[in-house]
């Protein structure tokens, strides 16, 4: 059974402000929402959690998302209050986190996935075929793993910074829309970021690639042009 738990989410994210900041809007701050932490157990037994934003209607969409860094729950909430905190419930979508290392999911992503949509499709039914995944640095490594290993269930990739790292075809996420950000002077990563790209555009994947102007690794992106772009799919 999952376990449940809630935290005040800009509260419980302070802690990584100095990595998210300036990330997200600058429209100033917004009252904060309430996230529910939610404890799965994966078919081995061990553990997994995740973080849940719902907006305030019933959910359209699910935005799964990937923290970067070592992937614990202040990344993941510090990932969320960046990015995907006010203008995806707003917009009506559901925010799932999860607190995974995403390098890692090479090896268990078919187990985490498993586990994570068995719970979105008991929880936001109504959500459970619109669902995008998105992820940063590490989490922009894990996300590619998640949707190969559910490509029927993905209805798009942002990655912000992200890049594949298997040795698999990228074949099943022909006709997949992704958009894929990197910062300009984010030296190890363009040229990664830029590889995995043409490897999707190869696999027949709708690729959009863009490098952001003076930006580093941690990204300035409005929440407003995320939840755009995944309204315009």
């Amino acid at each position: 059974m999952a376990q449940l738990r809630r935290t005040p989410l800009v509260a419980a994210s302070l802690v990584v402000l100095a990595i998210a900041c300036g990330a997200g809007d600058a429209t100033g701050p917004a009252a904060p929402r309430t996230v529910e932490w939610v404890g799965l157990t994966l078919e081995s037994g061990e553990g997994l959690n995740i973080a849940v934003l719902r907006p305030d209607a019933a959910a359209s969409g699910v935005v799964l998302a990937f923290p970067w860094g070592g992937g614990d729950a202040n990344l993941l909430l510090g990932l969320m209050d960046s990015y995907w905190d006010q203008a995806a419930p707003a917009a009506g979508y559901a925010v799932v986190g999860v607190e995974v290392y995403g390098p890692g999911m090479e090896a268990n992503a078919g187990a985490v996935m498993a586990a994570v949509l068995d719970w979105i499709d008991e929880n936001l039914a109504g959500a459970s075929r619109n669902i995008v995944m998105t992820g940063a640095s590490a989490g922009g490594v894990g996300v590619f793993h998640a949707a190969l290993a559910v490509p029927d269930r993905v209805a798009g990739i942002i990655a912000m910074p992200g890049r594949y790292t298997g040795a698999a075809t990228l074949s099943e996420l022909t006709g997949l829309p992704v958009w894929m950000m990197v910062g300009e002077n984010d030296a190890n990563w363009v040229s990664r970021s830029q590889a995995t790209a043409e490897r999707l555009e190869e696999a027949g994947a709708e690729v959009t690639h863009e490098i952001l102007p003076g930006q580093g690794h941690v990204l300035i992106v409005s929440q407003d042009a995320l939840v755009g772009w995944i309204e315009g799919r």
